[in-house]
């Protein structure tokens, strides 16, 4: 990027002293007009070629956050089956009813559901979202870090600060990922339709809550600092959920202790 930088400088460089000869030296206009569309051109050329080159991150949502939880609006906003050849999709979210929770990796569902206490992993498109965050990352930055984390609070202050680190602009919302071994995470999976109460809490008791320990897992996460309610919860800036190595245990992340090396994906910015 510094490269092309430089680059972009030196032919702007060029044309304005191209431009500075048209009306300073007449006898040469034509010569001087033909460097300057030249160097127009040119410097034309590789701001497109630049502007193609970069990865545009786009985060997409269908669902209100606070509606789904404060106003009980648990009918459909996104059909799952409309992004079942979408390449390089990645997404989380509620299904139709909060009968469940949704996570799609690289094009490939994992529906987790809990019934009566026992949990089941649905891998289909076949299903409809109350709530649905979605971005399409075709390439991802992987780095190796050590992490002593042990809560949500703290990944969120790490997360922004290597997503700057990264170049990505943190006044916008990016999908990461975490991938590794975890000292623990706390997790449920919603269930609406036998809760005894019409609230955020009454759904999460009637469905079901584990801790998993020392547990290899991949995390899909969402972070913003401007969707507070609308895909976060209040007070936070994340959105995860995660799915351990066996495909036996998905769901929500509650919270999460990291003590080791643990791998970091952002989208990569070009």
């Amino acid at each position: 990027m510094k490269i092309l930088n430089i680059y972009i400088a030196s032919k702007l460089k060029s044309f304005l002293l191209a431009t500075v000869c048209v009306f300073t030296n007449r006898k040469r206009d034509t010569f001087v007009r033909t460097r300057t569309w030249a160097a127009l051109v040119a410097l034309t050329i590789t701001l497109s070629a630049c502007a193609q080159d970069q990865q545009t991150i786009v985060v997409n949502n269908q669902g209100i956050l606070r509606e789904i939880m404060m106003e009980q609006k648990l009918t459909a906003n996104a059909s799952l089956a409309d992004y079942k050849n979408t390449p390089n999709f990645y997404a989380l979210g509620a299904l139709e009813g909060l009968a469940g929770e949704i996570l799609i990796l690289n094009g490939r569902p994992l529906n987790s559901i809990a019934k009566q206490g026992k949990l089941t992993i649905e891998r289909s498109f076949d299903k409809k979202a109350t709530l649905l965050v979605s971005s399409e990352v075709s390439e991802w930055n992987e780095t190796s870090i050590d992490l002593n984390v042990t809560s949500l609070k703290d990944l969120q202050s790490i997360i922004a600060q290597k997503a700057k680190v990264a170049g990505i602009n943190t006044n916008e919302a990016f999908p990461f990922m975490i991938k590794g071994s975890f000292e623990g995470i706390e997790w449920h999976v919603i269930n609406a339709a036998e809760a005894k109460e019409q609230n955020h809490e009454a759904f999460k008791e009637a469905g079901l809550k584990g801790t998993s320990s020392e547990v290899d897992a991949r995390i899909l996460g969402f972070y913003s600092e401007k969707h507070e309610g609308v895909f976060t919860h209040h007070g936070s800036f994340l959105h995860l959920h995660f799915i351990n190595e066996k495909e036996t245990e998905m769901g929500h992340v509650d919270n999460l202790k990291i003590s080791g090396n643990i791998k970091l994906m952002m989208p990569k910015i070009r």
